[in-house]
This record gives C-alpha cells, sequence and structure tokens, in this order.
C-alpha cells in the first residue's frame, strides 16, 4: 500500500495554524485526524501481514497487556477505547486485532477462566484537553465491539443470563482503556 501522508498533513497544519482557527477549523482538522488514522492503521496493518520479519513485534503486541489470575482476566490496551463516530473500518479491525492480542496474552500465563455469569468491567482514560461533553459519553463508546470479542471465550452470550458490565471513564495522561473479567 502506497499512501502519500503529506497531504492530509498539510491540510490539517492549514487548518491548525490559521492567525483565527474557527470551531469549524477544529473540526474538520478533527475529521482530516481521524481519516489519516484510518489511512495509517491500514498501511501498519498490511505491513503488519505482509512485510514483517520474524522478530518484528506487531503494533497490537506493543499497545496490548493480559493477565489471568485466579478468578479473573484483566487486559490493558493502551488506547483509549473509540467513540462509535470514530469506527471505520480499519479501527475496527485495529481494536478487534488489540483485544484479541490482550487475550492471548493473557493465555500465556494460564488457562482462561469461563463464568457462567460474567462481570466486565471497562475503564476508558483520555487525556485532558478533549472534550468529554460531545466526545465521551458512555453510550457513544464503542463497548459493544469490546464485549462481542469477549463473548465466547469468556461467557456464552453477552445476553442478561450471561454477562452484565459497567463502563466509567477517568481523565489520563495518555488514553487507555483497561478490562476486567470476573465471575457475576
Amino acid at each position: 500500500m502506497n499512501i502519500d501522508f503529506s497531504k492530509p498533513l498539510r491540510a490539517i497544519e492549514r487548518k491548525l495554524t490559521a492567525e483565527d482557527v474557527s470551531v469549524e477549523d477544529l473540526r474538520r482538522a478533527y475529521g482530516d485526524v481521524l481519516r489519516l488514522r484510518s489511512q495509517l492503521l491500514g498501511v501498519i496493518y498490511d505491513r503488519e501481514m505482509f512485510g514483517l520479519h520474524g522478530d518484528d513485534v506487531t503494533l497490537a503486541e506493543q499497545q496490548t497487556s493480559g493477565l489471568a489470575i485466579s478468578d479473573a482476566v484483566l487486559l490493558a490496551i493502551a488506547e483509549s477505547l473509540p467513540s462509535t463516530k470514530e469506527l471505520t473500518s480499519a479501527v475496527q479491525e485495529h481494536w478487534v486485532n488489540l483485544i484479541h492480542t490482550a487475550i492471548g496474552k493473557a493465555s500465556r500465563e494460564r488457562e482462561l477462566p469461563y463464568f457462567e455469569r460474567a462481570f466486565v468491567w471497562i475503564e476508558v482514560a483520555t487525556p485532558r484537553g478533549t472534550n468529554n461533553t460531545q466526545l465521551w459519553d458512555t453510550s457513544n463508546r464503542a463497548v459493544n465491539l469490546l464485549i462481542n470479542n469477549l463473548k465466547g471465550t469468556f461467557f456464552a452470550d453477552d445476553n442478561h443470563e450471561h454477562m452484565a458490565f459497567g463502563v466509567i471513564g477517568k481523565w489520563g495522561k495518555i488514553g487507555s482503556t483497561s478490562v476486567r473479567v470476573m465471575a457475576f
């Protein structure tokens, strides 16, 4: 995949370095950043799938950790769970990969627990300065993407008989998502 990143970067720079940056310029620059993110993820994915050597580490391996303890599983992802508006196919594929990589890391420690009824606790940290009233509504986060990729591994289904979940947001220096799956 051969994408020229200089054009979208220049467009973002123009919008953000104008003498009088308007709110509309900021919104357009944000949209450009989201498109650039999808393009970058596409290029990274292609290079990882088709151009890595055996000793290279994937982005998902760099961004995740997982730990299985006797009665719970802890998954950590070094990115804020995206909003549903950010879910391009590239971002969604990236997050599925992050989730499964973290689960794989947890399974290396010990056999993963399986729960008849599970509770999934999701904590999302966002950097200060983000507009939480616009971007951080709990119901606007891609929680479904996360839960659907835990289903079948830790609990049978994501219905009320097999699982419940909670989501909390907090400020952080960098974005991150932590997930704890335990008995309910």
